[in-house]
């Protein structure tokens, strides 16, 4: 084990560690905000459409309405416009009493959304992000037909989260005007934006976006193209391997409490009943029909269970916890279906898994892709990968994110432990073999970060 005392833990930091790891996330996020500046003129940008009335395309609306912008909010089912159209109200009433906004200004939030059944009124807007649901067919049909609705010179979006964006550009026909702007829920709250470009995204429109991220207050990411882009692609590893844990013996509760022991915001079984487990068993079960996802029988098992059994997370009621109010409580329920589940595919169950483990399984698999996605080119710098965790993933920002704390640990302790849990483990899902990037600069001692 990585000795206890070598664990960054927030909570353990000293001033001058804390200070350090924030100056490094303030000179990560100059860096992330450069432009190209040979690239063409920015385009003008002051209608916005959105696609889709649901709890995202609602909150990208206010969103861009709360940045000053007009916009646009179509949904083709009446109802679920109407639905997002009473979300924004309680949302801009919300903010009025949390004191971000007054009465007059919310108002004025929200005159600046205007709903619409008809694809045809995000005609002459300059920026159109769909955001219906995560459908590859779905999302193709309306890539295609707003390539065709769209004015010359409109800017072109999708917020998929794990889609292939490349697909999506070429559906539209106008690949050069399209790209992925990915937000993440509650969308005017979350401060982070990847930005994906394809790989025909003209110069321009990457410029154009990434200004007017930074004019709605979002800390913009620079992606390529790639399953599940920064963020949720290094997410897999760290859900694989909560669900083994679980599979296992481990608790949601014991997992999610050493993991908010080093300072994460939420533990992984807390947040997936916050987000959704229908939404999470959907990127599942569309992966593996997409042939992607892994074939082992036992593979993200908990959650596509969990979503068979209607058990959404804290919207339902129950998930991987009980929910009384919003207050999480064990579920016993949930023990019996791992054991179930763990018997059915022969795994041995242990009585509980040390808080040192649950750590180590967990989080270094997301040190180790985010040296992958490095050693690929899909973030420009290590800094990126580093502003996508603390800012969309709950990371603390006291300990840099998630590479800045495998630095502090050390690549060669990284690495060493990568090995000893792919032999103790065995190897299934591929998360344990060790980026040659990783390796390179455990073997040179050069940083992670540099």
């Amino acid at each position: 084990m990585i000795p206890t005392s070598t664990i960054p833990r927030a909570s353990e930091n000293t001033d001058a560690l804390t200070s350090a790891a924030k100056q490094y996330l303030t000179a990560a996020e100059r860096l992330s905000a450069r432009r190209d500046p040979n690239s063409e003129p920015e385009r003008i940008v002051a209608a916005v459409g959105i696609v889709g009335a649901g709890t995202m395309g609602s909150g990208i609306a206010l969103c861009f309405a709360l940045g000053g912008y007009g916009v646009t909010m179509m949904d083709a089912n009446a109802d679920a416009l109407k639905r997002g159209q009473d979300n924004l109200a309680r949302t801009a009433q919300s903010l009025v009493k949390r004191g971000r906004l007054d009465e007059a200004k919310a108002a004025a939030v929200l005159a600046r959304i205007t709903g619409s059944t008809a694809l045809d009124d995000l005609a002459t807007c300059d920026l159109v992000i769909e955001a219906a649901f995560e459908d590859l067919a779905i999302k193709q049909h309306l890539a295609g037909r707003l390539g065709q609705l769209c004015k010359p010179g409109a800017i072109i979006a999708t917020n998929t989260s794990t889609l292939d964006v490349n697909v999506l550009a070429q559906a539209s026909g106008r690949p050069a005007d399209f790209l992925g702007m990915h937000f993440f829920s509650p969308a005017h709250a979350m401060r982070l934006l990847e930005v994906v470009r394809g790989s025909a995204t003209a110069p321009a429109v990457l410029n154009t976006v990434m200004g007017i991220a930074e004019r709605i207050g979002k800390v913009a990411v620079v992606s390529g193209v790639c399953y599940g882009f920064i963020g949720n692609r290094m997410l897999e590893g760290y859900l694989r391997e909560t669900e083994a844990m679980l599979l296992e013996g481990a608790t949601p509760e014991a997992i999610d409490n050493a993991i908010e022991s080093v300072g994460l915001a939420m533990g992984p079984c807390r947040m997936i009943d916050l987000a959704g487990v229908d939404v999470a068993a959907k990127v599942v079960l569309a992966r593996q029909k997409s042939g992607q996802g892994c074939k082992d029988p036992a593979y993200r098992g908990v959650v596509r269970e969990l979503f068979a059994l209607g058990h959404n997370g804290q919207k339902s009621g129950r998930g991987y916890y009980r929910y009384e109010g919003r207050t999480p409580v064990a579920d016993p329920d949930l023990v019996a279906l791992c054991e179930r589940l763990a018997a059915e595919n022969g795994l041995k169950r242990r009585s509980a898994i040390p808080v040192q483990e649950i750590i180590e399984r967990a989080l270094l698999p997301l040190v180790n892709e985010g040296a992958c996605i490095a050693e690929e080119g899909i973030a420009a710098r290590v800094g990126d990968v580093d502003l996508v965790w603390v800012h969309g993933y709950g990371f603390p920002a006291a300990l840099g994110g998630p590479m800045y704390w495998g630095e502090r640990i050390g690549a060669k302790q990284v690495v060493a432990r990568l090995e000893h849990w792919a032999t103790t483990l065995g190897n299934p899902y591929g998360h344990w073999d060790v980026s040659p990037w990783l390796r390179d600069r455990a073997n040179q001692g050069t940083a992670l970060i540099a």
